[in-house]
């Protein structure tokens, strides 16, 4: 079995050094591609949680205003039944005025012609 001579071994071991800095240098690179990415990664989880604050910020303030619109609505219709009621007593009050001034027109003397 013949054994490489020394100079063999010596391009050997420096193609083997040469292969191992650029498989570090690749590995530094990758490295670095992963650490942006995970910052990234980072920012987006960061952005998700602001937007899930804000959108439970916002779904609050439309329960809110929610409430708001049911205590006005219920004010709205309680008024328009005290209008309903106030219109009907005004009804009878005009209808009992018409009655009066029926009784009046008819108990005033009449005119023989002109």
């Amino acid at each position: 079995m013949a054994t490489p001579d020394l100079p063999d071994r010596v391009d050997l071991l420096e193609r083997l050094q040469d292969q191992h800095a650029r498989v570090h240098d690749q590995l530094i690179a990758v490295t670095a591609r992963l650490g942006e990415a995970h910052r990234l990664d980072a920012e987006i989880v960061a952005r998700l949680n602001q937007a899930q604050a804000l959108h439970g910020a916002i779904l609050e303030r439309v329960a809110y205003e929610q409430s708001l619109h049911a205590q006005r609505m219920t004010r709205s219709e309680e008024i328009l039944i005290r209008l309903e009621q106030a219109s009907a007593q005004q009804a009878a009050r005009l209808e009992r005025l018409d009655q009066i001034l029926q009784a009046i027109t008819d108990l005033l003397p009449r005119r023989n012609g002109p």
